[in-house]
């Protein structure tokens, strides 16, 4: 791999990104344009490693800001894909060379593959949660590793429970107002991603030293559909958790399940909102009490545009939508984390699978 590092100082100047006749930055919509919003590339990917995937990006408890990616090979699945880190001291501006991280995986089995799905911090420890694989998305494992020193070192990795072990994909965790650590998660019957998909959460009540495992949630009665199940979370305003799901080819739409009683049981299926989504990853952001919001592709045909939307009444509206890039192409799986001062939403994505892209993205004012 290749690293390229470029910083751009103004959304003006984001030719850089796609040519000089087509410039990356929001578009106009209903809120307008946000000139406070900045962008700056992270990595540039070159065959025969061009591929940037799963972009995850966090604040370290040291203060620096780190970012894991999936990466390795030109395509997913691979055998060539493994886990890549890098780390920015200035807020994103500039970052690191990257650095693979495969906790011995590679060393044993050069073909076996290795996913990221969600990099959780929590006080001064980091936890790592991936899956490996065959190269072609079968004999699928779930692991996670931790790190104290922000992902610096690493411990060994270690198995998820049990039945998640096996072929599923950890997502982004939460904390629930009575200090429980939540982590959706999408297990597929099949064993092969990603045939007839579960979704539910694992939840710890001391600190993510023992789990247990809640919901069996589908999207279909179809025990031989295949799609891609990703899903969030959020607490909302009266302790509901309310989950948002990927659901390919299945009416161009996210849906969604609520539990009313803190995430311990949930309905058996999943029903459709009207949030668009082409069949892609979605991520919300608490921002207090009923407040949520959303980074998404709001078309049910294609990754495009990015946008952040927000609700005020626990998703069931979203009157502020905001388009954050609508360059060419697929702008995929966007994931990060709010300022404390609740300023900014600031978050990497993959542009095209081959560029990693930071966004601080202004956020509004709450009435």
């Amino acid at each position: 791999m290749k690293r390229f590092l470029y910083t751009v100082l103004t959304l003006l100047s984001l030719s850089t990104f796609v040519g000089a006749d087509e410039p990356l930055g929001p578009a106009e919509d209903a809120q307008g344009k946000d000139a406070g919003d900045v962008i700056h590339t992270i990595f540039e990917g070159q065959s025969p490693d061009k591929l940037v995937c799963d972009t995850t990006l966090r604040a370290m408890p040291d203060g620096s800001w780190v970012m894991v990616m999936l990466g390795g090979g030109d395509k997913e699945p691979s055998p060539r894909n493994r886990i890549f880190l890098t780390r920015s001291l200035d807020q994103g501006r500039t970052w690191s060379e990257m650095q693979p991280i495969d906790f011995g995986v590679k060393k044993n089995d050069p073909n076996r593959a290795l996913v990221p799905t969600e990099l959780m911090v929590h006080g001064e420890r980091c936890t790592l949660f991936f899956t490996t694989h065959d190269g072609r998305f079968g004999e699928a494992r779930t692991w996670q590793a931790h790190s104290n020193d922000s992902c610096r070192t690493w411990s060994a990795m270690t198995p998820v429970p049990d039945p998640l072990h096996k072929a599923s994909f950890i997502r982004n965790h939460i904390v629930t107002r009575d200090g429980r650590i939540m982590l959706p998660f999408q297990f597929y019957v099949g064993e092969r991603f990603p045939h007839n998909p579960r979704n539910g959460v694992m939840i710890s009540e001391d600190d993510g030293k023992t789990w247990s495992v809640h919901g069996w949630i589908r999207l279909t009665d179809n025990d031989k559909y295949r799609g891609w199940a990703e899903n969030n979370i959020v607490e909302l305003a009266d302790g509901t958790i309310s989950m948002l799901i990927r659901a390919d080819k299945l009416g161009g739409v996210l849906y969604r399940t609520d539990s009313h009683d803190g995430g311990k049981t949930w309905p058996d299926f999943a029903t459709k909102t009207d949030i668009p989504n082409p069949g892609s990853k979605a991520t919300l952001y608490p921002l207090g009490g009923n407040r949520v919001a959303i980074l998404h592709n709001p078309n049910p045909k294609q990754r495009n545009p990015l946008s952040l939307w927000i609700s005020d009444d626990g998703m069931k509206t979203w009157p502020y939508r905001r388009v954050l890039v609508d360059s060419p192409g697929r702008l995929n799986y966007p994931d990060g984390f709010v300022s404390p001062d609740k300023e900014y939403l600031h978050f990497a994505f993959d542009d095209n699978r081959h560029r990693a892209v930071y966004v601080g993205a202004k956020l509004p004012a709450a009435d």
